[in-house]
């Protein structure tokens, strides 16, 4: 049973069905035009859009779209299809000059399910175990035409994704020493969790999600050494203090061409390489309780496994107990006056209680508040807090976990900005930092922005007390007035 820390009222939320286009150049050197999507619904066209042709010379370029549920397969049901150019002299399938290539999986070299102009693709499903399909686009600089637009849906598929292995970070394995890994994965799983960085040319292919937390400090390398050294193995490490909901860039990144080992040291000097990459980037300073995820990406479903081996230097060692902590997201978002911040854990395991802490100028924290912890919860549990001081501008927050045997891990930051725009209120009034009145104003629905707009006041640090229609009293600091 899911728990809940402190209610939270949600309004209902209306989705609408998405709408995809085809890119026309690739990122980062590569033929992937876009990282890959996890839907169940969209309308998806050529680049041209609803009414438009699509563009000539377009080499190869490919995007994919996998099921963003267990158990279901993507299928693209095509409603207009408009793209019967051919020659004698073009190479494309059927003398085409223009076509279209529909692949049953998740890589550009995934098996064919469509691959022609002539005719329309009808309705295509992926039967791959990653339940995903792979849209290739390839035109000359002849004739372009009208193109397709398609329908996305998913349908039920014995063979697709479950969404309880470690394809997706949510269900990261823990490693602490060297191990073997064989190569079982299916696909890239339920969450396009890696499009930042060097994997957001084409995101995750056949990927898997491993965490662990630091034990002592020192210099954190590794090598990923495939069973079989034609293998291409890609990786992206996140953190310190990641949570899966909420992952940021990569400290880490290697998405380069190369077959045979891959990861942080032989002497590298860089943290991030694309395709055209050596393999390697730069080895790690690391500090006691620091927790990291590492995501390795396969490019072909055969591949054979790999052995990720650990090299610790200076001092490093990792920790071997498994974490008090998983954490899916911690996050804040303005709430009329407030700051909500909320963040949620997937287990806890002899977990204590949390520090939540706030800075102005995200260096400086003080703590806010000490919440109970679960102690020991093998479900998901919610936690809410509202800062009713939020800063105008960005407010920033820090997580940390602390045991029962009192260690502790802190989690990446999260910030966000409180705006005046949408504040309206009957009474405010403006004190200096010493409490001195400043100015009073009452009206019927006072435009909190619009009254600081047309005042004069010095830089400096200010309080604004608000008096909402329902009596209510808020207290807002200003840090700096901008005009």
């Amino acid at each position: 049973m899911r728990s809940l820390f402190i209610l939270l009222m949600l309004a209902p939320c209306m989705f609408q069905a998405q709408t995809y286009t085809h890119p026309t150049v690739g990122i980062s050197n590569t033929y992937a035009g876009a990282c890959m999507v996890n839907t169940c619904s969209g309308t998806y066209y050529d680049n041209g859009g609803a009414g438009g042709n699509y563009s000539a010379n377009i080499n190869a370029i490919y995007r994919t779209f996998c099921p963003s549920t267990a158990g279901m397969c993507v299928r693209a049901t095509f409603t207009a299809f408009s793209m019967n150019d051919t020659y004698f002299l073009c190479t494309g399938p059927n003398s085409c000059c223009d076509y279209l290539q529909i692949l049953n999986g998740p890589a550009q070299n995934s098996p064919a399910l469509y691959n022609n102009c002539i005719t329309a693709p009808g309705t295509i499903t992926s039967t791959s175990s990653s339940g995903c399909l792979t849209f290739r686009h390839t035109t000359d600089g002849s004739v372009q035409l009208g193109g397709w637009a398609a329908t996305l849906s998913c349908v039920a598929c014995a063979g697709g994704p479950t969404g309880t292995s470690n394809q997706d970070c949510v269900n990261a394995i823990q490693i602490c020493t060297d191990s073997p890994f064989s190569s079982t994965v299916s696909g890239p799983g339920l969450a396009s969790e890696s499009c930042v960085g060097c994997t957001g040319a084409g995101g995750e292919v056949y990927s898997s999600w491993y965490k662990f937390q630091v034990a002592n400090t020192g210099t954190l390398g590794l090598i990923i050494d495939p069973t079989n050294n034609a293998d291409d193995y890609d990786f992206a490490l996140y953190g310190p203090g990641a949570a899966c909901g909420a992952l940021g860039s990569p400290i880490r990144c290697s998405y380069a061409a190369n077959s045979n080992n891959t990861g942080l040291g032989n002497g590298a000097v860089d943290a991030s390489e694309d395709v055209t990459g050596d393999a390697w980037v730069s080895t790690l300073s690391v500090t006691a309780g620091e927790v990291y995820y590492l995501m390795v990406n396969q490019w072909s479903p055969t591949a054979a496994g790999f052995t990720l081996d650990w090299n610790l230097t200076g001092g490093a060692s990792l920790n071997c107990t498994p974490l008090s902590v998983e954490l899916k997201d911690f996050f804040c978002k303005q709430d009329e006056r407030s700051m909500a911040v909320a963040w949620t854990t997937l287990t806890e395991k002899n977990s204590d209680y949390f520090i939540l802490e706030k800075s102005e100028d995200g260096t400086n924290f003080f703590p806010l508040i000490q919440s109970k912890a679960q102690g020991e919860s093998t479900s998901p549990t919610d936690y809410f807090f509202y800062d009713n001081q939020p800063v105008v501008g960005v407010n920033y927050y820090r997580l940390t976990e602390v045991d029962i045997n009192g260690e502790k891990t802190t989690f990446d930051m999260t910030a966000c900005n409180f705006s005046l725009d949408a504040l309206r209120i009957k009474t405010m009034r403006i004190y200096n930092q010493s409490g001195s009145l400043i100015k009073e104003m009452n009206g019927e629905d006072l435009d909190v922005k619009a009254t600081f707009t047309n005042m004069i006041l010095p830089d400096g640090v200010y309080i604004l007390e608000t008096v909402g229609f329902d009596g209510s009293l808020e207290r807002i600091k200003l840090v700096q007035l901008m005009h």
